[in-house]
């Protein structure tokens, strides 16, 4: 029981959030439409793409807080957060309700184990995000996170009443927004990862973490999730396939580096 929880919690290593910017209306057609074009590209993994045109925004808009966001998104998703949370502050002093980074910086205050920290940015970002099905979805997502590192030091009994909410949190975000990669890779991973007493289902996880793979296919865990939802299957062929896919996209990946080190034979350690 403990060993799922710690892999859910692990989930949001990748997390990777596409958080949509919170336009502001000063901000010239040109630079709206290229950083339209980044997020998209954020959506999608292709990560590198996206900083270029955040890059290029900034350098004639230095104080723009969409293009400022993007950045600050790309470096934690590569785990510089001092670098990532510097960037964010400034952004909520500006405007202290930026969902998308409340949501960020509450990702980087989890990882610093300040769980309160987390669900109070949270639940601003619900607040603030009332309009936006994608920040809304994502902050279920760490809602659902947040309760999978409350469950990790708590007692069974507690144990499942938090796996039974992680797992409400999952749903409600697929419901509002089911074309994000990162909804379909928590539920997935949940699936994978839990006993069956709350819903654990090795089929329902290939389902849901394919899904994650067909809308991002540059994903890098959902790529290695599902390599080892595979493996747990008997499918050799394809777990070494998208195992092998997730190195390619990122070799220093926390999912496939947990693949790697599984010793042999410990099948239920994996991530």
């Amino acid at each position: 029981m403990k060993r799922y929880l710690l892999i859910i919690l692990g989930v949001t290593v990748i997390f990777a959030f596409v958080f949509q910017a919170d336009h502001h209306f000063c901000i010239p057609e040109v630079a709206a439409q290229e950083i339209d074009d980044a997020l998209m590209l954020l959506k999608s993994r292709e990560d590198n793409a996206a900083l270029v045109i955040f890059e290029k925004v900034l350098g004639s808009e230095p104080d723009n807080l969409d293009a400022l966001w993007g950045k600050a998104e790309v470096l934690r998703r590569k785990s510089d957060y001092k670098e990532a949370q510097t960037l964010l502050n400034n952004i909520l002093k500006q405007n202290p309700f930026h969902s998308s980074a409340l949501l960020s910086l509450s990702y980087i205050k989890l990882k610093q184990d300040c769980l309160e920290d987390a669900l109070k940015l949270v639940n601003r970002a619900l607040v603030s995000s009332r309009s936006d099905k994608e920040n809304q979805a994502l902050a279920y997502v760490m809602l659902g996170t947040i309760n999978a590192s409350r469950a990790e030091r708590s007692g069974f009994f507690c144990k499942i009443t938090y796996g039974l909410r992680i797992k409400g949190y999952f749903l409600k975000a697929r419901k509002l927004a089911p074309d994000l990669p990162e909804v379909h890779l928590v539920i997935g991973t949940f699936y994978l990862s839990a006993p069956k007493i709350i819903g654990g289902n090795l089929d329902l996880a290939i389902q849901e973490l394919e899904q994650a793979v067909r809308i991002a296919a540059g994903f890098a865990t959902a790529n290695a999730r599902l390599a080892a939802a595979f493996k747990t299957k008997g499918n050799l062929e394809k777990y070494n396939y998208y195992l092998k896919r997730a190195r390619e996209l990122d070799p220093q990946n926390e999912a496939v580096r947990e693949i790697e080190n599984e010793k042999p034979g410990n099948s239920a350690n994996i991530p």
